[in-house]
């Protein structure tokens, strides 16, 4: 993107010249960079960058993280070590540490919007109950107290208590073709009972409640589920 069209006012051409400058002028430091650590002793330089990747690792990675976000933190901990090794070796003007200093800001940025140091598979768990409950907590859940409407169509379930106190009560069928739709039903029970999102009962993660006076096998969700976030609060 650019404010103007140049002085030709041509926005196609401005955005060519633009092309053909990024491919024809794009300094020097990458060569010289290059032919520095060529002219340094290999196994000394690699010694050092894998000493700066493990200690970038193991500063800025959180305890747990699944393995994907440790193999992107030794990415940007190449980054932070190319970056430090040429101020070092006078190829730029940077100060110690700068380089460190960016690689850390953007992993950061990319935990953040990856989501925070959980697996893949969890956090789509979390986010496919949540979403589900979030759109469907009133209208498909049935108010076992009797204080809703009387008729609730394609009902999911079951809903009782308010704020933190909610639960809603999923029957088994609904567990497996809906909620957990594309994801192992067991898998998702599991994560969620972990972290606080489920109540599990002594045999398993579907609980025995009474619904009019009749004991009913249901996943209870709790209120904890959509207060966001992957832990319980």
């Amino acid at each position: 993107m650019f404010d103007n069209a140049g002085s030709a006012n041509d926005a196609a051409e401005l955005a060519q010249s633009f092309k053909l400058a990024a491919v024809s002028a794009y300094g020097t430091a990458g060569q010289e960079f290059v032919r520095r650590v060529v002219d340094e002793e290999p196994r000394e330089v690699g010694t050092t960058i894998r000493k700066m990747v493990e200690m970038f690792v193991s500063r800025h990675v959180p305890e747990g993280s699944d393995g994907q976000v440790i193999r992107a933190a030794q990415r940007f901990g190449l980054i932070a070590a190319a970056g430090e090794l040429a101020t070092l070796l006078g190829i730029t003007p940077w100060d110690a540490n700068s380089a460190t200093v960016a690689a850390k800001w953007a992993f950061n940025a990319w935990m953040a919007q990856r989501g925070g140091k959980e697996p893949a598979e969890v956090r789509q768990a979390i986010e496919q109950v949540r979403l589900f409950v979030e759109q469907h907590g009133e209208s498909r859940f049935e108010d076992v107290n009797g204080d809703g409407p009387t008729i609730v169509n394609n009902r999911a379930g079951w809903r009782t208590g308010k704020g933190q106190d909610r639960e809603w009560w999923v029957a088994p069928q609904f567990w497996k073709s809906e909620i957990c739709a594309g994801l192992d039903p067991k898998l998702v029970a599991k994560t969620l009972a972990e972290r606080g999102f489920l109540r599990r009962a002594q045999d398993g993660y579907q609980t025995v409640v009474k619904i009019a006076g009749q004991p009913r096998r249901v996943y209870v969700l709790l209120a904890d589920l959509i207060a966001g976030g992957y832990d319980a609060g």
